[in-house]
């Protein structure tokens, strides 16, 4: 009794308290997808038997260092989150690891401790190591991984690691218990590697296996020679190990059509067993739990072996059943959504309209609606008194239904909400049910889908700029009359879900950080922003104030939002060009009743037009807009011209929204004349520093004989050609302009250096003909005096810490703005200056705007103005209240332009 006792001791000390393995028990190598050589990759560790990854969270080069050092490298360069070398498999081992940099092992760090982490395979960690190797380390290939032995970890008896592995060993066996390794059984303890948080499986069968492996009793040669397919040793009954999940699938196996037959004389029938998922000729590793039957599920039409407890479901859709889709817009019908590749119906018993609100936000509509129930309800009893319905046969299977789907209507999509799809004790699947129907809510810009969105009622106070497609952007919201943006610390998807539906989408799909769609201007309004995700609006959303300095425009959020499928898509293509993204632009028309494809008249085609057409095709911005197309030819179907006349705000989602000639006239012919795009994914984004303008404004009276190459250039007023050269003066407003690129390519000017234009009074190049147009305008908006800056010198005057200047203008050097970089006119240039010799003293609007006939594309056009109140008393000029021309929201702008009522808004 005394050994029995001992032995029940030994047994749970062992259960419950498994001392760690030593640093040297621990190992490493480096894995995945997308390595470049042996010294990279994602970061695997071998504890306990098994393989596992290690999560990203709190990591810094400290870590990355002790990785490297321990797999034989001299150091580590960099880490890399969010598993940029693949999702590793199995195990996470390590969470929040936190290293000095000192260590030998990377068991020797802290961390959350052994298998206790909050993370998902999506968060593995890579490293990156020098290629030189430690002295004595052996050299390694990118087909082995290094670690300093070649061997897994010293195991008593000599197993494979994916054997299952012991606990080291426990207190001393107790007096008349021989230690020896030929006497006794072993104990291994299986943890279910499936029990973290985020685990979908069943909470009931999240416990421990125990096995009980008998001893070797030979030589190692014996022990390779087991048979691998059964259990090395005793295996407790699984209504020991489980019991609640053991009687639960009792109960399946006896109500389930699909359970095992037995024969008369008791045998099982082997050929109706379904095949496990996991291979049993595997053996069992050190951190293991054999899974219990999963089925595939072969969709709709198969009556085969399903899988109780949770579901993933992956995708949904509406089948439009009793209502038309709304011009191809399909906002009601029945739910269908799919698990493991396969489309189901989901019940309808305890559907409600929460997780109505969730499918609607995965296809894009911000809300869901009350329907009319008794409808449906008439139509699938119709369909069940057909005798040669199929519906009859398809719902008594349980592989045609999804039966239990739970959503608190926060959620982002259904993969966050708890499905079944059976459930327990059930002979009838979906009893007294029907399936699921869904009836969405279309956002403000897809109610009047076909036709230009109508204005909003209320005016919004968020909105996205500078965003590739409908739905993505960088956030801005509205305060005081004021735009600014968002700090990106503690921004989720549920802040990011918030701010689509407040736009009219559906839920988030991405919520990004760290300026990843472009900076801003202006000022940041909110930090550490935290919503639920039932608010209306971000403003309803808890938040900090932005101290001065603390955040800046390189940490501004974004969003990307799902958008319903309006088939804007399919109305539009490209032909002809060599990429996807470029060709001869072609849409489907009505045309005499009938709808058919044709070409576009490229007559005022210009950039908003082509941004329009990128945007519906999904293909991000417009970089050129083509009024010639000889090189691509065009579809066979769509020879002639069905759409002339085009004109675009620019803000439009498809070209057929756009204005356009009632009947088509085109004097320039189509064919090789017709319109064409070629699309990018990236675009800059000049902005004008309004700071510096109203800082730097003076007056200057200069005499005529200095201005003889600025009146070549026609950089003066047209009086100026009335007076007697070379005697006179002109009256100058003069001022610095800073012009940034704040966008997510470089700014290059359309024209190749071949073309550029050789101005021989000033000895220099115009690669661009107008750069930017200054103006001075009255109140109500008249133009009084006005001056333009051709593009001589359009290079990278400044970039800051990090970022190479790329452009030169010297020597005849590339022209461009790098993204980040500055280019600076100072006051002190030619026809730097509005020619104010004839304006009579009063106040007025001085206003400057950048690349002012669109001849390069850019992300955001309308930042390109920049507007300041100006004030002339005869002998000095005030400039106040400068700002960008969006900045602002319409009630304030228009206090601007009439009263003195509005701040200054600088960068």
């Amino acid at each position: 009794m005394l050994c029995l006792s001992s032995l029940s001791t030994l047994l749970l000390l062992l259960l419950f308290y498994p001392p760690p393995l030593s640093a040297q028990g621990v190992q490493l190598r480096l894995a995945g997808v997308g390595r470049r050589g042996a010294n990279e990759g994602r970061v695997e560790v071998f504890y306990n038997g098994a393989w596992g990854t290690v999560c990203d969270d709190e990591v810094d080069l400290n870590l990355a260092n002790v990785v490297c050092r321990q797999l034989g490298f001299q150091r580590g360069f960099t880490w890399a989150h969010s598993a940029k070398f693949g999702q590793g498999q199995g195990l996470i081992w390590l969470d929040n690891v936190r290293c000095r940099g000192s260590e030998a092992s990377i068991a020797d760090c802290q961390s959350n401790g052994w298998g206790i982490n909050d993370c998902t395979h999506a968060e593995d960690l890579g490293v990156i190591c020098s290629p030189e190797r430690r002295p004595g380390s052996p050299p390694v290939s990118l087909d082995e991984t290094p670690s300093p032995s070649r061997q897994q970890p010293s195991q008593s008896r000599q197993r494979n690691p994916p054997q299952s592995v012991s606990p080291p060993a426990g207190p001393p066996a107790p007096a008349g218990i021989s230690s020896s390794p030929s006497r006794g059984h072993e104990i291994a303890l299986h943890r279910n590697p499936a029990a973290s948080r985020r685990s979908n499986i069943n909470p009931q069968e999240n416990g421990h296996e125990i096995q009980i492996l008998r001893r070797n009793r030979g030589n190692s040669r014996a022990t390779s020679q087991v048979n691998t397919a059964l259990p090395q040793g005793h295996q407790l009954p699984p209504r020991l190990a489980n019991g609640a999940s053991y009687r639960q699938r009792q109960e399946t196996a006896r109500t389930s059509p699909q359970a095992v037959r037995r024969d008369a004389g008791g045998q099982v029938d082997r050929q109706s067993q379904p095949e496990r998922r996991s291979d049993r000729n595997q053996q069992l590793s050190g951190n293991h739990v054999e899974p219990e039957p999963v089925y595939p599920d072969m969709g709709v039409e198969t009556d085969t072996q399903y899988t109780q407890g949770s579901a993933h479901l992956e995708e949904a859709r509406l089948r439009a059943v009793l209502s038309g889709n709304n011009g191809g817009l399909v906002t009601e019908g029945v739910l269908e959504v799919k698990n493991a590749g396969r489309w189901r119906h989901v019940c309808s018993n305890g559907w409600d309209l929460s997780s109505s609100r969730v499918v609607c936000g995965m296809l894009g509509f911000p809300d869901a609606e009350a329907f009319d129930q008794n409808a449906y309800r008439k139509l699938w009893d119709s369909k069940l008194a057909d005798p040669s319905s199929r519906l009859r046969t398809q719902i008594s299977k349980k592989a045609y239904w999804v039966e239990k789907v739970q959503c608190k209507g926060v959620e982002v999509s259904l993969a966050q909400c708890q499905a079944q799809l059976s459930l327990p004790r059930s002979d009838v699947p979906c009893s007294g049910g029907m399936h699921a129907v869904v009836r969405c809510v279309p956002g403000s810009q897809f109610a009047r889908y076909g036709r230009a969105p109508a204005p909003p009622a209320v005016p919004p106070v968020v909105r996205l700029k500078a965003g590739p497609r409908i739905g993505e952007g960088r956030v801005e919201v509205l305060r005081e009359g004021k735009w600014g943006t968002v700090c990106d610390h503690l921004w989720d998807i549920n802040a990011a879900t918030v701010v689509c539906r407040e736009l009219g989408f559906g839920t988030a799909k991405e919520a990004l950080t760290k300026a990843q769609l472009g900076q801003g201007t202006g000022p940041i309004h909110m930090n550490s922003v935290q919503c639920t995700g039932r608010e209306k609006s971000i403003t309803e959303c808890h938040y900090r104030q932005v101290p001065l300095y603390t955040c800046k425009h390189s940490q501004d959020v974004a969003v990307r939002c799902n958008v319903p499928n309006t088939g804007m898509k399919t109305t539009v293509r490209l032909a002809g060009g060599r990429e996807p993204s470029e060709g001869r632009v072609e849409v489907l028309m009505e045309v005499g009743g009938v709808r058919r494809w044709g070409s576009v008249c490229s007559e005022n085609w210009g950039i908003n037009e082509a941004m329009v057409v990128c945007r519906q095709l999904g293909l991000g911005f417009a970089s050129r807009a083509h009024q010639e197309t000889w090189y691509w030819p065009g579809s066979s179907d769509a020879a002639d011209v069905v759409l002339s006349g085009t004109h675009c705000i620019g803000t439009e989602m498809s070209i057929q929204q756009c204005r356009r000639n009632t009947n088509v006239y085109c004097p320039r012919g189509g064919d090789g004349r017709a319109a064409g795009v070629t699309c990018v994914e990236t675009a800059p984004d000049l902005v004008l520093d309004a700071q510096l303008v109203q800082e730097t404004a003076y007056l200057e009276d200069r005499p005529l004989h200095l201005l003889t190459c600025a009146n070549e250039e026609n950089c003066l007023s047209s009086s100026a050609a009335r007076m007697q050269w070379p005697y006179g003066h002109r009256r100058l407003l003069r001022f610095s302009s800073r012009i940034m690129n704040m966008g997510r390519a470089d700014f290059r000017p359309r024209a190749s250096r071949e073309s550029w234009t050789w101005h021989q009074c000033h000895r220099h190049y115009h690669s661009i003909e107008v750069f930017t147009h200054y103006d001075l305008l009255t109140l109500n908006g008249s133009k009084v005096a006005e001056g333009h800056k051709a593009s001589f010198c359009l290079e990278d005057t400044y970039c800051p810490d990090g970022i190479h200047k790329r452009y030169a203008c010297y020597n005849m050097g590339q022209q461009g703005i790098s993204v980040g970089c500055w280019d600076t006119y100072r006051h002190d240039i030619d026809c730097q200056w509005i020619d104010i010799t004839d304006i009579r003293p009063g106040e007025y609007i001085f206003q400057v705007e950048v690349n002012p006939s669109l001849d390069m594309a850019e992300s955001d056009f309308q930042n390109n103005v920049m507007r300041c109140r100006c004030k002339y008393d005869g002998a000095r000029v005030y400039m106040f209240g400068c700002h960008a021309g969006d900045a602002y929201s319409a009630e304030a702008e228009d206090l601007f332009d009439h009263q003195n009522q509005i701040s200054n808004n600088f960068l």
